[in-house]
């Protein structure tokens, strides 16, 4: 289970980084189908699969919002610097 949340986190930090929040749709979807199937391969219990389901949505989106804020922050220091570069040439 926590390889099922830091594997979603980690897939959502790089779907945050390059693309819009639509992507979540087709990824959660994918994400859905291949845990559903691995559920009807191995027998496990509906509740046990859609608390993994709720699990991995969840640590999709929490990553997919890390990516995006490390986005703004990789952006706001390249500005800083710009900033302080000019600052010191003046």
């Amino acid at each position: 289970m926590e390889i099922l949340i830091t594997g979603g986190a980690f897939l959502g930090a790089l779907l945050g980084r390059s693309f819009k929040v639509l992507i979540l749709v087709p990824a959660s979807a994918v994400l859905i189908a291949l845990l559903l199937m691995k559920a009807g391969f191995a027998g496990n219990p509906l509740l046990n699969s859609l608390v993994k389901i709720a699990l991995l949505i969840a640590s999709l989106e929490l990553g997919y919002v890390t990516g995006l804020i490390s986005t703004d922050i990789s952006a706001a220091v390249q500005s800083f610097r710009g900033f302080r570069t000019r600052l010191r040439s003046t």
